[in-house]
């Protein structure tokens, strides 16, 4: 993780998180305005021959105010860190500090929702609790703690307003996204904010997580170097979860100093395993960010956070399967198809099916070829050009519900493979999940 910046004084532990709409919205407004305002003058002060850290300092604060809000605001500012490969790399530095260590909550808040949730103080259901915690984002902070028959776990304590501060988050974008309705004539918009609303929610209930995680242990637990960490069920409830401690790098520390060969590897570990849960367990773990990963020294990967998982129907992970391959195959005619039958198409008349066939071939470059593919910011960068800034179909494309948090694969998972600068064959790791019972894939 980047380092604090040195003198600055660390944000006061919060003691309540704001819940108002009207005010979430307001703060968040302002706070992005003043990150412009204070990278001008901070720049300026430079120009006059002060002192300045332009880009950083105004980062900072940005980050500061997101990190104070949590929720949908904090979740916005972590996509930033690693998404936008726009921005100069001080800002996404310091956005970067979002992903595991935000403004935490005060410890007398903390021992509030432990009472509550699990019965009893801290010092009583734990041998050891650590108060301050080691991690601390949109939804929850985590702390170090060992269970009294000496199991080393990690404490994950949920902020006491944050369902109440997401709702809030949500009820402002359901509004944006019904005017944007009326500009993008061809999106569900009514579908997109049902489908996020439901994500968003079940991440505010720890018991959901704790089931998501067990599944996913019983999926990868074993597996050569996959690690899922245990959950511990009697220490956990609907705002505490409580799992086996990792100890393991963060992913700025491992990519700092991990050799090539292991970035690679680590890469293709996490692209496995994100597209072997989609296409053979119909899962997707919906939060692929960089604090979701601990590198340990032995090669392992842990992976962590399943608080937000989507479950795919079985018949739109075939028709996602054969729309893959209808690009490998160069078969136009079932491409069209399918995208219309899969709801990517809003509004059919005037519809640029040709550019809809050039971008996805795009999105699916690393498969094209049987060589390794490298990712790249600039490969991410473009594919979010493709999309929205220069597609012609963006007022009248469609995406559809179940599809809203995939492009967080092409974006997100792409933009972690980035950071890794990994390299590696993706199309056959990919081939073997699209092409099954007996299906021949196509020959490069």
């Amino acid at each position: 993780m980047p380092s604090k910046r040195k003198n600055r004084k660390e944000p006061e532990p919060l003691s309540s998180i704001v819940t108002s709409r009207f005010i979430r919205s307001a703060k968040a407004t302002v706070s992005g305005a003043g990150f412009a305002a204070g990278l001008v003058g901070d720049i300026a002060q430079g120009w006059l021959g002060g002192e300045s850290s332009g880009e950083n300092r105004a980062a900072e604060r940005l980050a500061a105010s997101l990190g104070s809000l949590k929720g949908l605001m904090m979740k916005v500012g972590q996509m930033v860190s690693y998404i936008d490969t726009a921005l100069p790399p001080e800002v996404r530095a310091a956005m970067a500090a979002l992903q595991d260590s935000s403004t935490p909550m005060a410890p007398e808040v903390v021992e509030r929702v432990i009472r509550e949730e699990l019965g009893a103080p801290s010092k009583k259901i734990f041998a050891a609790f650590e108060p301050v915690p080691f991690a601390a984002a949109s939804i929850g902070q985590v702390h170090r703690a060992r269970l009294h028959e000496g199991a080393e776990v990690a404490v994950k304590v949920q902020y006491p307003e944050i369902a109440a501060a997401f709702k809030a988050d949500l009820s402002n974008l359901a509004v944006m996204q019904s005017l944007s309705g009326i500009l993008f004539r061809g999106m569900d918009t009514r579908g997109a904010t049902a489908e996020l609303e439901q994500r968003f929610m079940e991440e505010c209930d720890y018991r959901a997580e704790a089931r998501n995680q067990t599944e996913f242990i019983s999926l990868y637990g074993g597996r050569d170097r996959i690690v899922v960490p245990e959950v511990y069920p009697a220490f956990s409830a609907g705002r505490v979860i409580t799992t086996q401690f990792i100890a393991g790098r963060r992913f700025a520390d491992f990519v700092a100093n991990a050799t090539e060969s292991a970035r690679n590897q680590a890469g293709e570990l996490i692209y496995r395993v994100a597209f072997e849960s989609i296409f053979k367990h119909a899962l997707l773990n919906c939060d692929p960010h960089p604090g979701n990963y601990l590198f340990m020294d032995d090669g392992r990967i842990a992976f962590i956070d399943f608080g937000c998982v989507k479950r795919f129907k079985p018949a739109m992970i075939d028709q996602w399967r054969r729309l893959i391959q209808a690009a490998l195959e160069g078969d136009r005619a079932g491409f069209d198809s399918l995208s219309m039958r899969m709801g990517f198409v809003g509004v059919r008349e005037g519809f640029d099916f040709d550019y809809q066939w050039k971008m996805f071939h795009y999105f699916y470059r690393p498969l094209i070829e049987d060589r390794p593919f490298r990712f790249t910011d600039e490969y991410v960068a473009e594919s979010f050009r493709l999309l929205y800034s220069n597609n012609p179909n963006k007022y009248k494309q469609n995406i559809p519900a179940d599809m809203m948090f995939v492009n967080r694969l092409q974006w997100g998972l792409n933009s972690v493979l980035a950071g890794l600068n990994a390299e590696f064959n993706a199309r056959r790791a990919m081939l073997p999940l699209l092409y099954i019972d007996g299906e021949t894939p196509p020959s490069t």
